[in-house]
């Protein structure tokens, strides 16, 4: 009897402790965008995207200025990313979010095979490394 009850208590645990990293879990959205010659898409935490600060065009400057996304990215890769290493920076809406913004930023990387690194920057300065999809 005790060991049928000592059974079950570990079941519960194993479901409980489940549980709780089902609820850790963030639900993703995918953007996908043209950005010049390349195809690129990002995966960003739905929480991430509603703690972005909302900005529209004509309300003054954005929350995050150019330089301060310049910054976010430059700090990646234990800050081996140069300024001199950017390619071009795009401001964009957030496909399917109004009033969210954010920065396409492309970075020179000869080290990579596609020689481009393509970032997306968020209003917040929360930066996340965007895909290239092949065939780009």
């Amino acid at each position: 009897m005790i060991v049928c009850v000592m059974r079950h208590l570990g079941l519960v645990l194993v479901l409980l402790l489940a549980g709780s990293q089902a609820l850790a879990f963030s639900p993703k959205v995918e953007i996908v965008e043209r950005f010049d010659d390349f195809q690129v898409m990002a995966f960003i935490d739905a929480q991430d995207i509603q703690e972005n600060p909302a900005w529209q065009p004509g309300d003054g400057d954005p929350p995050l200025s150019v330089a301060g996304a310049i910054s976010a990215v430059g700090g990646l890769q234990d800050g081996t990313i140069a300024v001199r290493d950017i390619r071009e920076i795009e401001l964009r809406l957030m496909p399917r979010h109004d009033n969210s913004w954010h920065y396409l930023v492309r970075v020179a990387n000869g080290a990579m095979i596609s020689e481009n690194e393509i970032f997306v920057v968020l209003m917040s300065g929360k930066v996340i490394p965007a895909i290239i999809r092949p065939g780009n």
